[in-house]
């Protein structure tokens, strides 16, 4: 989120085997950190559903959503910009 922030992306593209799949928003990240800080206390196993094109294609579970996302985010932009 710190790359898209500093060079002004609002939207990546996901893509699965040279094909773009879906689109993923600052928005959709932002969403996904406030869930996951909001699940912070209770007893229940943080989740974030990825969808693609309407779909569920993964779901992220446990205590390093965030960083796992971000960390796939990093090294897409790194290696696509």
């Amino acid at each position: 989120m710190r790359i898209m922030s500093a060079n002004r992306v609002r939207h990546l593209p996901v893509v699965e085997d040279e094909k773009v799949v879906g689109i993923v928003s600052i928005g959709d990240l932002v969403n996904w950190i406030i869930s996951a800080q909001a699940d912070k206390g209770t007893s229940e196993e943080p989740k974030a559903p990825v969808f693609v094109d309407g779909r569920l294609l993964k779901t992220l579970k446990g205590d390093r959503i965030v960083a796992e996302f971000i960390e796939i985010l990093d090294d897409y932009v790194a290696s696509r910009y």
